[in-house]
């Protein structure tokens, strides 16, 4: 049944509630962070929006995401912290589910693991279901790893070699290997041979290429890293969270480079957030998901315009 928009709003408005809800029961601290900063997240393949005032005197960038305050939070002495956030990404415009602005969630928790902040995830999930009067199997999510998709689908490793061997067998570009970086290899593979096999269910996919680990630890040679999949639908994006301020500053200086390799605006080191890690966190996971996105696939809708009146404003 299709939802007139004072539908949609009232719903919208039942969502967000439930998942405050959950949080609030499970002793998590909201925090309500700064949506323009002066220095935004370093990541090399996300763009924030520039912002500035009319004189040109104050600038800033709107947040691609709220990581960085929230593990301030934790460096405080918080535990358990959560915010629903607007999140603003340039160049996200282009299907029926990205959009330059977005709600995002974002939560972490000190002592858990991996598996752990999939097991809450997946309890969050169920709890919006239940709450909501929707209907869900079941059936666990699946868990699967990397190395487990890529040889069970594409029959290869995760090796530079081996994935450029197999973009070769199968023409998958045109492109020289020597102006590609990793991930570009990695996720023509990816979106080649991987997600047209995922199926109308949810799905965590866990330990990735060291090449890709961002902002979560490396052990034994895996990021330990996870994103929750619905079909070929990106919905969350998870890190059991690296703490080390010397290596993440490397990490950051790493990123800065292909930056500007890639010819995009370079930024400077985030020492805040470099300091909030000096200070001290607790080991601890943390999981940003697109409550926009969740909510569609919760609904059984195929856009984002009819999760929200307001889609197509920007």
């Amino acid at each position: 049944m299709k939802l007139n928009n004072l539908e949609i709003l009232s719903f919208r408005s039942g969502f967000l509630h439930a998942t405050r809800t959950f949080f609030h029961e499970k002793g998590f601290l909201e925090v309500d962070t700064p949506s323009l900063k002066t220095i935004p997240g370093m990541e090399p393949y996300l763009d924030p929006f520039l912002v500035g005032s009319p004189s040109g005197i104050e600038r800033g960038y709107l947040i691609t995401s709220p990581e960085y305050s929230l593990k301030q939070a934790l460096s405080l002495g918080a535990e358990k912290v959560y915010e629903i956030a607007h999140t603003f990404r340039s160049g996200e415009k282009g299907s029926s589910y990205h959009t330059a602005e977005f709600l995002m969630l974002e939560f972490y928790q000190t002592g858990t693991d991996l598996h752990q902040a999939m097991d809450l995830l997946e309890e969050l999930i169920r709890w919006l279901v239940s709450k909501l009067g929707l209907t869900l199997p079941e059936k666990p999510f699946q868990r699967k790893s990397v190395k487990e998709l890529l040889s069970n689908l594409a029959d290869v490793n995760w090796d530079r070699d081996s994935l450029e061997r197999k973009i070769t067998e199968l023409s998958l570009t045109n492109l020289p290997f020597d102006s590609m970086e990793y991930e570009d290899c990695f996720f023509l593979i990816f979106l080649n041979l991987l997600e047209p096999n995922f199926t109308a269910e949810f799905q965590f996919i866990y330990d990735y290429p060291p090449e890709m680990a961002a902002l979560s630890r490396i052990e034994d040679g895996v990021a330990k890293r996870f994103e929750l999949y619905f079909g070929n639908i990106e919905l969350a994006n998870a890190f059991y969270e690296l703490l080390d301020p010397i290596e993440q500053r490397v990490r950051f200086e790493k990123e800065q480079a292909l930056r500007k390799k890639l010819g995009k605006e370079v930024f400077p080191v985030h020492e805040e957030f470099l300091q909030a890690l000096e200070r001290g966190i607790p080991e601890c996971s943390g999981i940003s998901i697109g409550l926009d996105r969740l909510l569609m696939v919760l609904l059984g809708r195929n856009s984002l315009s009819e999760v929200s009146p307001y889609w197509r404003e920007i």
